[in-house]
Formats: C-alpha cells, sequence, structure tokens
C-alpha cells in the first residue's frame, strides 16, 4: 500500500537566510506554508503558481514567492497567482512547466523563470533567470510585507456537483489539501496537479476516483506522477489537460476538461483519453 502524506513530505528547508531581510525557504508544495511564520521570507513552492496556491505565501507575508508555470494552460491560469499578487505588490514568478517538477522543490531552483510579475520586474527579476537568483533578488530588494487579507478574491469552496442513486457524489474542488472527511464513495474533480503529493493527499481520504490537472505534464512528466500512485488502492485516477481546463478552477475541471492520462484502474472502468471529464467522472462514480 502506498505511504501517506508526512510532515517529511511537507517540511520545507530554508536554503538561504539574510539577517534583517529574512530567508529563503523552499517546499515541495506551496501548501507547505499554509501554517507558520513566514513573513518577510522568500518562498518556494512546487505548486502550480495560480490564484489559490499563490493566496497561501500573500496570507503568510512572504517578501516573494515562485512556482510552477501549469502549462500556463486554458486563459494562462497556471501563473494567474502573478497578476493576483500584484495587487498586493508582492513579488511573484513562475519556473517553465517542463523546466521543474511538480512536487519537486528543488527544481524549482535550477529551472528558469519563465514569468514574472510587475512587482518582480521592477525589482530586477527577468524571465530566464534561475529560480535560485530570482529568490535572491526578491529577498535583497523586495518590499517588507504584511499578511494579505484576499477577501474573497480567491475561491476554495469544495461544492457537490452530482448525486448518484448510490448516494455516493461527484466534488469538485481545488486541493486535496483542503478536504478532511472519509469519502470511499465519492468522486473528486480537483483544480491542483496530478503530482506525487496529489497522491499522498488522496490517501487519506481514499475516494472512490479523481480527475485533476496535468499542470502540462512538467519535467520528467511529474504532473501526473500520481495516478499510478493510486493503483495499489484500488482508486481510479485521470488527469485533464491543462490546455483543456483552467488549472486552480475546481468546476472548469469538471465542465471544460478533457481526459489526458489515466491510471491502470480507470481504465478497467472504461475511462480513456480524449473522454470528457464529466463523463469520465460520471463512469467512476457509477462503477
Amino acid at each position: 500500500m502506498t505511504k501517506q502524506v508526512s510532515d517529511d513530505d511537507l517540511a520545507p528547508y530554508v536554503l538561504e537566510t539574510v539577517e534583517g531581510r529574512g530567508r529563503i525557504v523552499v517546499g515541495n508544495s506551496l501548501t507547505s506554508f499554509d501554517h507558520g511564520d513566514w513573513q518577510n521570507d522568500v518562498l518556494l513552492g512546487a505548486s502550480f503558481a495560480g490564484e489559490p496556491t499563490g493566496a497561501i505565501p500573500l496570507r503568510r507575508g512572504a517578501r516573494g514567492w515562485i512556482a510552477h508555470e501549469g502549462g500556463p494552460g486554458k486563459d494562462a491560469a497556471g501563473s494567474s497567482g502573478l497578476p493576483l499578487s500584484d495587487r498586493f505588490g508582492v513579488p511573484a514568478a513562475a519556473i517553465a512547466t517542463m523546466e521543474a517538477r511538480l512536487s519537486d522543490g528543488d527544481s524549482l531552483l535550477t529551472g528558469t523563470v519563465a514569468r514574472a510579475n510587475d512587482a518582480a520586474l521592477a525589482i530586477g527579476v527577468t524571465p530566464g533567470m534561475t529560480g535560485k537568483d530570482a529568490a535572491r533578488v526578491m529577498l535583497e530588494k523586495g518590499p517588507d510585507q504584511e499578511p494579505c487579507d484576499l477577501g474573497d478574491l480567491v475561491n476554495e469552496d469544495t461544492t457537490i456537483v452530482h448525486t448518484g442513486d448510490n448516494g455516493g457524489r461527484i466534488f469538485a474542488c481545488w486541493s486535496f489539501s483542503r478536504v478532511e472527511n472519509t469519502t470511499p464513495d465519492d468522486v473528486f474533480c480537483v483544480a491542483s496537479h496530478g503530482a506525487r503529493l496529489m497522491a499522498l493527499y488522496a490517501l487519506r481520504i481514499k475516494p472512490k476516483g479523481l480527475i485533476c490537472n496535468d499542470a502540462g505534464f512538467g519535467l520528467d512528466n511529474l504532473g501526473i506522477e500520481g495516478l499510478p500512485m493510486l493503483d495499489d488502492d484500488g482508486i481510479a485516477a485521470a488527469t485533464v489537460s491543462t490546455d483543456s481546463a483552467r488549472i486552480g478552477d475546481p468546476m472548469s475541471t469538471y465542465q471544460d476538461g478533457v481526459i489526458s492520462a489515466v491510471n491502470e484502474t480507470a481504465k478497467g472502468l472504461g475511462v480513456s483519453v480524449g473522454m470528457a471529464a464529466s463523463d469520465a467522472a460520471m463512469t467512476m462514480l457509477e462503477a
């Protein structure tokens, strides 16, 4: 049986410290920074750089943050956290999709910046710069920050979109990190990526099936690494193409998504590449 998410998977580490400025801290996910004091630190997390993920460092008062470009996919949603961050004057950047691995924070250091927001450009972060160098610029030149109150700017709701005859439900949610209850008869359409940490989060609740975003696959195809990890537990899993659905938007996963990869369990139920996500979710639910 595949292990579940542990503190080791989520624990970030301090790469560098500059007295009077803060730290550069690296994590395998931006959810690594959901708790703790990160004010005036520069945070690198190997999540997609969208609105719901970018909201995390903003709420913690980060001096700047860097994540994965996530495609950037439909409506450039994989990097939509960058303009959100500009609203608060916080520098943010996204590492090129095929130069970093989802759920692997270290790869953000060596990959190069594909996109930077206006606040980052203003202090000298430029496309083509490595993630490590961009983080150093943010730490040296980024303005002091306070935790940001995002109000209702970011939607993190979990929504029931269908209830089956057997009582099982199809949910739309942005991340398994926000789902707590055990739901063995339910299927989740998840707006986040399909990498390793997604699978480890999913194993906490062990749903009947799940569909997430491939985030443009990323370096070494790690955007879908989590799918085969769920076969041992009989969990049907698939991803939608980031070009078909807005990553970070759970209803887009369900309504717009087109399946781009499946695990063996999902394949055995009849889920296939090219299928509409809504049909794939119903297939999983009724299996």
